[in-house]
C-alpha cells in the first residue's frame, strides 16, 4: 500500500473533518477563519489514492516558533494501521521546515496516549471543547 500527502487541499481536509468530527463526534463548531490563514498547513493523507486522513498545523501570531497542531482526524474504517502517526509526522515535518521549534495541541483526553507515544506532555487544567475534554499538550520539535 502506498501513502502519499498532500499540503493546501481544504476541500479533502474539510470533508474528513466532517466525517469524524461532525457526524461521527457530534461537534457543531469544527471550522475557524484561521483554516483560511496563508500560514495555515493542511495536510490530508491518501492510501492508495483513496484520501484517509488529515491535520492542520499553523504558527502562533506572537510565537513565531510555537506552531498549533490540531484537527487530526482519520476515517474510521482507516484506523489501527498506523496513518494518525504518519499525518502527525509529516505535519511536524512541514512545522520545522517554517520555522517551528516547539508544537503545541488541544488533544481529546481519551487520546493523550498516543500523542504521548510521539513524545507530548500535558500542561494546564482539563477543560471542555463543545461537549468533550481536551488538554494541552507540547513536544519540542
Amino acid at each position: 500500500m502506498s501513502i502519499r500527502f498532500e499540503h493546501g487541499n481544504k476541500a479533502d481536509a474539510f470533508a474528513i473533518r466532517t466525517a469524524v468530527f461532525m457526524d461521527e463526534q457530534g461537534f457543531e463548531n469544527e471550522f475557524e477563519d484561521l483554516d483560511d490563514e496563508a500560514s495555515t498547513i493542511h495536510v490530508t493523507a491518501y492510501a492508495d489514492d483513496e484520501l484517509i486522513g488529515c491535520a492542520r498545523t499553523f504558527p502562533d501570531p506572537d510565537h513565531p516558533a510555537r506552531y498549533t497542531f490540531g484537527r487530526l482526524a482519520v476515517l474510521q474504517s482507516q484506523r489501527k494501521h498506523g496513518y494518525g502517526s504518519m499525518i502527525l509526522e509529516e505535519s511536524e515535518r512541514l512545522a520545522r521546515e517554517a520555522g517551528a521549534q516547539e508544537m503545541h495541541l488541544h488533544a481529546q483526553c481519551s487520546v493523550t496516549s498516543f500523542y504521548e507515544a510521539h513524545g507530548y506532555a500535558s500542561y494546564g487544567e482539563v477543560e471542555l471543547d463543545e461537549h468533550v475534554e481536551h488538554i494541552w499538550m507540547k513536544k519540542a520539535l
